[in-house]
């Protein structure tokens, strides 16, 4: 092990010698030399797919400059995978930088994601769910399924403002992230505008993917592109929930299973 990375973590010197000996950190580090089996489980991507992301967000000199950007991306993938601090993940030995630093960065890359590849790799288009509808049938008899829907609640710190709205049912603060998601499990859409006091009804009556579907449903009332909600959905002709308090045994209940099977 590198002397350096044991000054680093014991280290009682000032600030500036810190920053020197973590920018030799960053100088000699380089994550994809990594086995892929640690790798993927560090940032769990795929080097390849690291690779990929890397050239598709093609990170732009900001005053983050004096971190490469192969290590702004493997920071803030470290951060998002491992749902710990900027400290801890600013100090570990492949990463080599400052809390301040972590926050700038991953800010920094964060945005470049959602503007680079989000528009490229999430995309809710029903007109192109043939092989989507194809599976569900084959699997499970039921035809126009285009994907699932469903919510979850990403938790964080309480805000300072306008607490109520993020206060869900379960007791904590957070943000109720609708998901769309087809056969494959590849997310077609994402709304996270909803803080968790918001149910998943609400969030589903005013997002876009809702109006799309209608309007493709009263412009050919013959088109059967529909998604799989549970209970907390509305039944519509573009939304398919289970039947409610259905009795064992029965038609409805057995149709609730496969749906279940479906959804989940």
């Amino acid at each position: 092990m590198d002397p350096t990375f044991f000054l680093y973590v014991s280290s009682s010197e000032s600030d500036g010698e810190e920053k020197i000996v973590r920018r030799q950190l960053r100088e000699k580090s380089n994550p994809l030399a990594l086995p892929n089996t640690a790798f993927l489980k560090r940032f769990r991507l795929t080097k390849e797919a690291f690779e990929f992301f890397l050239q598709e967000i093609n990170l732009t000199k900001s005053d983050t400059k004096a971190v490469p950007p192969v290590l702004q991306l493997a920071a803030t993938l470290s951060l998002l995978a491992s749902g710990g601090y900027q400290h801890s993940v600013g100090s570990d030995y492949l990463i080599g930088m400052g809390q301040s630093t972590v926050s700038k960065l991953t800010s920094h890359v964060l945005k470049e994601m959602e503007r680079k590849l989000c528009p490229q790799l999430i995309r809710f288009a029903p007109e192109d769910s043939l092989s989507c509808k194809e599976w569900f049938v084959e699997q499970y008899k039921i035809p126009g399924v285009i994907g699932c829907v469903d919510g979850t609640h990403i938790g964080f710190q309480k805000p300072t403002a306008n607490e109520h709205m993020y206060f869900n049912r379960k007791g904590y603060q957070s943000i109720n992230a609708m998901v769309v998601c087809d056969h494959t499990y590849k997310i077609l859409a994402i709304n996270c505008q909803y803080g968790g006091a918001a149910h998943d009804s609400f969030i589903w009556k005013h997002s876009d993917q809702r109006r799309v579907l209608e309007e493709r449903f009263q412009d050919n009332m013959q088109d059967n592109s529909r998604l799989l909600g549970d209970s907390g959905y509305p039944l519509e002709p573009w939304c398919i929930t289970p039947y409610r308090n259905a009795l064992n045994g029965s038609s409805e209940s057995i149709f609730n299973d496969i749906q279940g099977k479906m959804h989940y």
